[in-house]
């Protein structure tokens, strides 16, 4: 887990003009609430995909009053929760009701209590995920992963 605090991003969709297409990178930031019993607690979350790690999604959440924190959560995994009950230990995402026409998602982050909840808007999740796929489709990952960093870590057993 990345403590590191980040430089705000724009909303809704932040790419870099100068990069090809191949590298360029995705940023969403939006409002999330954390949930604990009854009470929700905004705050922002900044999601940001790139082609160089097109498994894995980059989550940091900016709570008020504290540093940030950043979790990489899988995206086939967060996909997968927009439609139904995904994931198992440390990260489970399901689609729930809520404001919106598509409704919420819900992210746990923590294998036992107390774990965190944040709920956020599913449309816009399902829109930017959407822009990752156009960029590497789901299936196309592995062309773009470091077979020789991953070829140096076997041959240093």
């Amino acid at each position: 887990m990345d403590h590191r605090p980040r430089a705000p991003e724009q909303n809704p969709t932040q790419q870099n003009p100068t990069q090809s297409p191949a590298e360029r990178s995705l940023t969403w930031t939006t409002g999330v609430h954390q949930v604990r019993t009854r009470l929700r607690f905004p705050l922002r979350a900044t999601f940001h995909w790139t082609p160089r790690t097109p498994l894995g999604v980059e989550v940091t959440f900016h709570p008020v009053g504290a540093d940030a924190v950043t979790w990489v959560i899988g995206r086939d995994l967060l996909a997968r929760g927009l439609r139904t009950l995904a994931g198992t230990g440390e990260v489970r995402v399901c689609p729930a009701d809520g404001p919106g026409r598509s409704g919420q998602v819900v992210l746990r982050l923590g294998a036992e209590p107390p774990y965190a909840l944040f709920a956020m808007d599913r449309a816009g999740l399902t829109r930017w995920l959407e822009e990752t796929w156009t960029l590497v489709p789901a299936g196309a990952e592995a062309e773009r992963l470091d077979w020789e960093f991953f070829d140096g870590l076997l041959a240093d057993r």
